[in-house]
């Protein structure tokens, strides 16, 4: 009896899901790559934030987003806060080559070049990932 007690407490921690230190505020970012010129190369990314949106009808998470049109041809969207400081002031930025998005705070580089925001560096959280949908030239980021 002990034993299944001791099994059955363990699949229940191990089962335990854990949550990205990064809440989850709203996300949705309608995308026209007509317009959004920045967005088009292969690889190239762009930041998203309240300063540079129409607030009445976008919502861009906790720290902004980050889209980004990586080497595989996918687009791709994160949260641009790092979730190591989960700081909404403390945020990443792409580098010239679209393959990681750095911390200027911790230094921890994430892979976004092909679009799994995995870790490297002090921070052990994946950047928070927004889904993607539609296809060129209208695409629609939202969580």
């Amino acid at each position: 009896m002990k034993r299944y007690i001791l099994i059955l407490s363990l699949c229940m921690f191990a089962c335990e899901k854990v949550e990205n230190p990064i809440p989850n505020y709203p996300v949705h970012i309608e995308l026209d790559l007509t317009y959004e010129r920045a967005l088009r190369a292969i690889p190239s990314s762009k930041a998203f934030t309240l300063k540079n949106v129409n607030l009445n009808t976008t919502r861009v998470g906790f720290g902004g987003v980050l889209v980004v049109h990586a080497s595989d041809g996918q687009f791709y969207a994160f949260d641009l806060a790092c979730p190591h400081e989960a700081n909404r002031s403390v945020l990443v930025e792409a580098d010239a080559n679209t393959v990681h998005a750095v911390c200027p705070k911790c230094g921890t580089k994430y892979d976004i070049g092909f679009g799994s925001g995995a870790p490297n560096g002090v921070g052990k959280d994946y950047l928070r990932r927004y889904t993607v949908m539609g296809s060129d030239p209208r695409l629609t980021v939202s969580n």
